[in-house]
């Protein structure tokens, strides 16, 4: 059951109770619950975050990969169905509005592991998807979370300057 409606049937419980005593306690219950539930479903939304976007770089390279094979035997791209890249397209555009909103909440939370992990994403993601001038915000925003963001961000654009130096 979801965790809201969860918590409004809990409201409806209040209901039946007649002493103070037990409102109190029910009430403390609650305001326990609300706390708990912000926190699950902070942790829900991130773990959805991290697989939209798993399967949004792991789906965009299939196609980029298709695409190069097509390119080499000089085949025609219209063996890719609309319905088919509007579906790749509906899936990446929902992993980078998820990561995005996470990362709006960088400056309230101290979760810099998610955070690099994140900046790390939308730039696989923008790598894949070819938008290229999007990928070094990215990597400049990954190497402010430390040694391992460096590292990160120093693979992707070693990435990008094979791509864009015609190094496979």
């Amino acid at each position: 059951m979801p965790l809201p409606v969860l918590s409004l049937h809990l409201r409806a419980i209040l209901t039946c109770f007649n002493s103070s005593t037990e409102v109190g306690l029910l009430r403390f219950f609650l305001m326990k619950w609300n706390f708990l539930s912000k926190i699950l479903d902070g942790v829900v939304s991130i773990e959805r975050t991290y697989n939209d976007c798993d399967k949004a770089i792991k789906e965009l390279g299939k196609y980029n990969e298709r695409i190069e094979k097509m390119q080499e035997n000089n085949e025609e791209f219209s063996s890719i169905t609309e319905p088919e890249k509007a579906a790749l397209d509906e899936m990446v555009d929902r992993a980078i509005e998820r990561t995005k909103r996470l990362l709006s909440k960088e400056s309230e939370r101290n979760w810099p592991g998610v955070f690099r992990e994140m900046h790390k994403n939308l730039a696989n993601i923008y790598f894949e998807r070819g938008e290229y001038d999007e990928v070094p915000e990215e990597c400049e925003q990954l190497r402010k979370y430390g040694g391992v963001g460096r590292q990160d961000a120093e693979e992707i654009m070693q990435k990008l300057r094979d791509k864009q130096g015609g190094v496979k």
